[in-house]
């Protein structure tokens, strides 16, 4: 947006587009905002590295201490912290890099890391085992049709629709309505669940991959 002022008899020149300033003839001290910087759902995260959410869709408070989270590769191993509980409804993120989740997610605290290898940006496999190292969750996601293609990297997040559907299916899974997704708290995209499908446990419920392919 261009707007042109005569000050003391001096032509200014300002135009206010994303905060840039162009003065001509004159000095002026102005302060423009973005129309959407407060927006939440328009901002650009730069990026906040690669992380998994964990939802406890159950009745039941679950002890997930020693809990080991991996890719395809069984090298690659996230152990997560001893006495580590997801209570009843609640959501835990798994990130990759702690200080790059926090500085684009400042208001969400229910998250730990981290954990050492990138998740790929083409579809790979992740699993999550218990304490006995028996399996408890896996996704195979990918990047091409059924599985959502707009997060491939782009800002949105892959997030399950209800976390009692089948979450190996792409068909299961949504482009979150947001860029950064919703990391620690009920996804953008969730829908009441008419499968009958039964909860058994915990699910992994939204992945964002943003790193390169590792």
């Amino acid at each position: 947006m261009n707007y042109s002022e005569i000050i003391d008899n001096l032509l200014v020149v300002i135009n206010c587009n994303k905060s840039n300033i162009i003065l001509l003839f004159g000095v002026v001290l102005l302060s423009c905002e973005d129309p959407i910087s407060n927006n939440s759902q328009e901002n650009e995260y730069v990026n906040p590295g690669d992380w998994v959410e964990l939802h406890n869709p159950t009745n039941e408070s679950i002890a997930i201490g020693l809990w080991e989270f991996k890719d395809g590769n069984d090298a690659h191993v996230f152990i997560i912290p001893e006495n580590q509980v997801l209570e009843s409804g609640a959501y835990l993120v798994l990130c990759k890099d702690s200080l790059a989740f926090n500085d684009n997610f400042p208001n969400v605290s229910n998250f730990i890391g981290e954990f050492d290898f990138g998740l790929n940006g083409g579809g790979e496999l992740v699993r999550l085992f218990d304490a006995e190292e028996l399996p408890v969750d896996e996704v195979n996601y990918n990047d091409s049709s059924p599985w959502p293609l707009e997060p491939d990297g782009n800002g949105p997040t892959l997030e399950l629709i209800h976390p009692s559907l089948d979450n190996d299916l792409g068909v299961n899974w949504a482009t979150s309505d947001n860029n950064g997704g919703t990391p620690g708290v009920i996804n953008s995209v969730y829908t009441a669940d008419s499968s009958n499908s039964l909860v058994s446990g915990i699910v992994i419920n939204e992945i964002n991959y943003n790193s390169a392919d590792e």
